[in-house]
């Protein structure tokens, strides 16, 4: 049966560790990553909470970044891309190899978290024991089927957006009149006003495009 794993890995095993440090609020959010198979592994990140300025200069900075390009700038979101170095690419080969398919990847100054989509149970013991030869500090920190997936569902929904929009709509926002506000979703979440803003947009966005989408 297909199993998600999610896992997460120190920014210094896995990419952007020199970004992270200089400009700590951001968080990254790949619209890719890598599928099957690492032969093109081209990131596109959409990065927000910081200054697009700031983050193209450490990015172009960033040893494990290569060809780094500012793709669009939306609102207080900018979308980066660029080409991951050798050791990047690396670790992104243990995690699929088993046939495994990076289905999320989320980065921020706490490390990476990634959600892997595998077609058998087996391959994410397999998966595990490759990491720990090659001392890669990955921490498994929840498995799952993904018939018991609520988060992924076909709406690609990131953790953070459909925890957003669970909780959203157990207080009552979407509720006429709303029950609560979105000052008292981002002290709840312990975010700021504008990171629920977006989170909220962009996990709207998700679901309208699966319901009525091209």
């Amino acid at each position: 049966m297909s199993t998600i794993v999610k896992a997460t890995l120190p920014a210094e095993e896995f990419a952007l560790a020199e970004t992270f440090e200089a400009v700590p609020e951001v968080e990254f959010d790949a619209v890719r990553l890598v599928t099957h198979g690492t032969d093109r592994v081209v990131p596109l990140l959409w990065a927000t909470d910081a200054d697009s300025t700031a983050v193209a200069e450490a990015l172009e900075a960033d040893e494990s970044a290569d060809e780094v390009a500012l793709v669009s700038r939306r609102n207080h979101d900018s979308l980066f891309r660029m080409r991951w170095t050798a050791q990047v690419r690396f670790v992104t080969h243990v995690l699929v190899e088993e046939d495994g398919a990076i289905v999320s990847a989320r980065g921020t100054s706490d490390g990476w978290t990634f959600r892997v989509l595998f077609p058998e149970h087996d391959a994410v013991s397999s998966t595990y024991a490759a990491c720990e030869d090659q001392d890669i500090a990955i921490d498994v920190t929840q498995i799952y089927h993904l018939d018991d997936a609520p988060s992924l569902g076909g709406f690609h929904l990131t953790d953070e957006q459909f925890k957003t929009v669970r909780t959203a709509l157990e207080r009552g926002y979407y509720k006429v009149p709303r029950e609560t506000t979105l000052e008292g979703l981002a002290d709840e979440l312990d975010v700021s006003h504008q990171a629920l803003s977006e989170r909220l947009r962009r996990g709207h966005l998700a679901l309208i495009e699966n319901v009525v989408g091209p």
